[in-house]
This record gives C-alpha cells, structure tokens and sequence, in this order.
C-alpha cells in the first residue's frame, strides 16, 4: 500500500482538474442557453438593407426630434431660473 498522503494529493488533482473541466463545459452550456432566451432574434424583411436602413433613418430622425424638444424644454426652464422675479411693495 502506498502512504495515504500521497494517494490523497494524486486523488485531489484529478479531481481539480475533472471538475474544473467539468464545470467549464457545464458554465458554457448554462451561458448560452441563458444569453440565447434574452437576445432578441433578428428582423426578416422582404425589402432586404435598403428597408432597414429606412427603418434605421426613421429612428434617428426620431431621436434628433426627441433631443431638440429637451433642448427647448431645458432651455426655457433655464430661463426661467435667470428671470428675476418682480419685487412687489408691500401694500
């Protein structure tokens, strides 16, 4: 029989590196499965890139708008702030 130390530190790298090897697979298969449920499946189109890119022009447009309204809107609250108000004389 050998001594029971050396059999243990053979035994615990085996088993460090099966389970290290184990658990990788095991961590990749789990992280696919799960990133595959949240991401979103691409959009088919029938017009093909020249529809996504109009899709794509579309939403930009929308977004400048949306950015120019909180400009105006940050704008005028701006100017409110800056406005003093008027002193009114005690009656």
């Amino acid at each position: 029989m050998e001594p029971r130390g050396d059999g243990f530190g053979k035994g615990l790298v085996v088993g460090t590196l099966l389970g290290g090897v184990i658990g990788g697979v095991l961590g990749v298969i789990v992280a696919n499965r799960l990133t595959g449920e949240t991401r979103p499946k691409p959009v088919k189109s029938s017009g093909g890139m020249g529809n996504l890119r109009q899709n794509l022009e579309e939403k930009i447009s929308q977004l400048n708008e949306t950015i120019d309204q909180v400009r105006d809107q940050l704008a005028s609250v701006n100017e409110a702030e800056l406005t003093p108000d008027p002193v009114q004389e005690p009656s």
